[in-house]
């Protein structure tokens, strides 16, 4: 793309977002994602603080003198201590001594007490979010726009990450092609303008550190002209996201075993956002990224370069010769497939608080009535 097509794709977006609905959206989300993030730091260093505080007391014996040994699934632990407080329990003697030993139980209770409020916070700012930006999503993409992007899909260009109709898609004076060299332009400004969020994330998790270094190795690869390299990257990023979406309710009513091929992760993908059913618009992205990312894993892909001769190495293949259209192909799929984990993740989340939560105020209430 030369210096002057890419000023008039600028012009362009900046005439949609100048729109005043548009600019109006774009505003409302930033200041509820700002809030949000607040929100979450307040929870996250609650957190950090009784982490430290729990491990820094010995805890040896206490899971065999609970359950004996046996390895339960989360919400049975929870619902089998509930029962046992119910009862008075001797077992649960065990903690309190603990607890009293460490002289750290009141501090203890307290902070659990702040983290209860601090989470229900943070879903509620999270929830305000999602809403604002589901609400742009009906409004502002007109049924043109939307049937644009459907087009763009069929050809390997997934933008269904877009918050607001931020890509001059409808105009006549860009080609597919244009809008993949946009996101390259002036040192992959673009693309880099994308992924921010992940690189500025405060206090991320040792997995997370490692994802964002390779996003970061990926799209400078891709800028050095190592598109294979790129490649490689960015399939290991979209099999870990495909994974982390498909383990978002383990181990925590049954006992769950790592699955290890595409299609058992796929399914349960389908299962879980099934029972997320307002959840319809990234129903409806899986239902387009699904059945590309399967062909993907299995290189039937039409739109996308062959991910066999890639990963494995085939270097007497001429499919081993990619561009960097084909890296951003991948990169934007990327996009779409870590915005359906993402809200999968928290929906199950905050179904998993929720009913931990709930079955606790229950408990303590019965529990009130009987004492």
């Amino acid at each position: 793309m030369t210096y002057e097509k890419y000023q008039v794709y600028y012009q362009e977006a900046l005439k949609i977002k100048e729109n005043p609905d548009v600019f109006a959206a774009i505003k409302k989300q930033t200041e509820l994602s700002e809030e949000a993030q607040k929100k979450a730091k307040i929870r996250y260093e609650i957190e950090d603080k009784l982490y430290e505080l729990y491990h820094s007391i010995p805890a040896d014996g206490i899971d065999d003198a609970l359950f004996g040994g046996q390895d339960l699934p989360e919400h049975e632990r929870m619902v089998q201590i509930m029962e046992m407080w119910m009862k008075n329990d001797p077992k649960l003697n065990i903690i309190k001594e603990t607890m009293a030993k460490s002289g750290k139980d009141k501090e203890i209770g307290e902070l659990e007490r702040k983290l209860q409020d601090a989470i229900f916070e943070y879903f509620l700012a999270l929830i305000k979010l999602d809403n604002a930006i589901n609400e742009s999503r009906q409004n502002l993409f007109s049924k043109e726009y939307k049937e644009k992007m459907k087009e763009y899909a069929d050809n390997g260009v997934l933008l269904y990450f877009l918050e607001t109709p931020d890509a001059p898609i409808l105009s006549k004076e860009f080609t597919i092609d244009d809008v993949l060299e946009s996101f390259t332009f002036g040192e992959c400004i673009s693309l880099k303008t994308l992924f921010y969020r992940f690189v500025t994330e405060d206090n991320p998790s040792p997995s997370m550190r490692r994802k964002t270094e390779d996003i970061v190795s990926a799209v400078n690869c891709l800028e050095n002209r190592e598109y294979r390299s790129a490649a490689r990257t960015v399939f290991a990023l979209l099999e870990s996201e495909h994974k982390n979406c498909s383990t978002a309710m383990d181990n925590y009513f049954t006992l769950d075993k790592r699955m290890r091929k595409g299609v058992q992760r796929a399914e349960k993908i389908q299962q879980l956002l099934d029972g997320l059913k307002e959840q319809t618009y990234f129903s409806e992205v899986w239902n387009i990224v699904n059945p590309l990312y399967r062909d993907i894993l299995n290189s039937k892909a039409e739109s996308f370069i062959d991910r066999n001769s890639i990963i494995h190495g085939d270097y007497y293949s001429d499919k081993l010769d990619i561009n960097e259209k084909d890296v951003v192909k991948l990169l934007l799929l990327f996009m779409n497939m870590r915005m359906i984990s993402d809200h999968v993740q928290l929906y199950c989340e905050m179904l998993r608080v929720g009913i931990n939560y709930t079955e606790i105020h229950i408990a303590q209430q019965l529990k009130n009535k009987e004492d």
